[in-house]
């Protein structure tokens, strides 16, 4: 197996391509080597012993890792690929019937040795799913589950199922528009990492405004980020199957319904189209979007956990808030579930250091040998 530090140099290289860069943001190869030495130890953790209090320890790595991906978004599973790359493992992915061009093609453009550590099928033979040593499934919790009784007892198992993301405005409506709108648009709110609701903080409206004003600014912000992000239709991900188009139609009109009947639901859309849709509701209930660019505004309660929340709120992945500033953040943390606290207009970018879905992505992966 080439070295961590050469593996490093290579992955970091790839890291460079335009797809890449997009997707997960700018990676070097000092970012790779501080993340490892961040969750092993150290960089050289995976090719010698290190100390480890009185021991010397050195991490193994799965020598064939199994990653079962959604085709939601390439995100996730470029990370996963990436976690596996760095570890210096095997990695087979199972793809999804529609496939992930922006993930094939990163592969493709791989240098050979990195090349040569990925298989990709779109169907799993027996003998896969019995010599990997690590399963990683991405997907619903239908998925998770089947996955689940599949793998064996001693492989390692990672779920990331069902989650839900959602934003808080506490102020600063005319920066924090269009910051929500790239979080809503950005990958047609289909990750698990896009809003789908956003809370507006309501408690000094002489200075802000309320949550029905903030709505009519996001609708506005959301129809310049279709203008300034036109969708490239080749996309899969970009397209609208016939029944995604008629959910969005079917909420549209018992919105409209409902809007008409009572001034606690209001609605705003794209002319001719189904580019984005706005609805403010007080209900503080978090429900879920049907997708594509579809999001809640709600006045933000002034009890605001999961009992307020609904059951969605065990679900929750990313909160991201604006302004954002430390104190607010730990607020939250304390009183919500959610795996990361974020910026608003950041949702869909995290840390390559974040733990996703709580998990350690590489730690959580290795087993260790102690001397002494």
């Amino acid at each position: 197996m080439t070295p961590t530090r050469d593996r490093i140099q290579l992955l970091a290289s790839a890291c460079q391509q335009p797809a890449m860069i997009r997707l997960l943001g700018k990676i070097n190869a000092d970012d790779l080597s501080t993340w490892l030495a961040a969750e092993l130890g150290h960089q050289d953790a995976l090719d010698q012993f290190i100390p480890h209090g009185p021991l010397l320890s050195k991490a193994s790595a799965p020598a064939t890792i199994l990653h079962i991906v959604s085709g939601n978004t390439p995100h996730a599973a470029l990370q996963s690929l990436l976690r596996g790359f760095l570890l210096g493992s095997a990695n087979v992915i199972k793809l999804p019937s529609s496939g992930l061009p922006d993930l094939a093609g990163w592969i493709e453009q791989l240098p050979n040795e990195l090349r040569a550590m990925v298989e990709t099928t779109d169907k799993l033979t027996d003998s896969q799913w019995e010599h990997a040593d690590a399963v990683i499934a991405i997907g619903s919790d239908d998925t998770i589950a089947a996955v689940r009784q599949q793998t064996l007892p001693d492989q390692i198992f990672i779920a990331h199922g069902h989650k839900v993301s959602l934003g808080i405005v506490y102020g600063d409506f005319e920066i924090a528009a269009p910051l929500a709108a790239r979080d809503v648009s950005l990958f047609n709110q289909r990750g698990c990492l896009s809003p789908h609701a956003i809370y507006v903080d309501e408690s000094h409206q002489s200075d802000t405004g309320n949550a029905l004003q903030f709505a009519a600014l996001l609708a506005t912000a959301m129809e310049d980020f279709v203008r300034k992000n036109p969708t490239d239709p080749s996309n899969p991900t970009n397209t609208l199957s016939l029944s995604e188009a008629g959910a969005v139609r079917n909420l549209r009109e018992s919105t409209r319904f409902a809007a008409a009947n009572s001034p606690a639901t209001q609605l705003w859309e794209s002319p001719d189209s189904l580019d984005w849709t706005v609805i403010y509701q007080t209900s503080p209930t978090l429900q879920l979007s049907c997708l594509n660019r579809c999001i809640f505004v709600k006045p933000l309660p002034a009890e605001f956990n999961t009992a307020t929340l609904g059951a969605e709120a065990r679900h929750l992945s990313s909160i991201a808030i604006h302004p954002f500033n430390k104190p607010t953040a730990t607020r939250l943390a304390t009183t919500l579930p959610a795996h990361r606290i974020c910026p608003l207009g950041q949702s869909q970018q995290p840390s390559l250091f974040w733990h996703h879905d709580g998990f350690a992505p590489l730690a959580s992966l290795v087993k260790w040998q102690d001397l002494g």
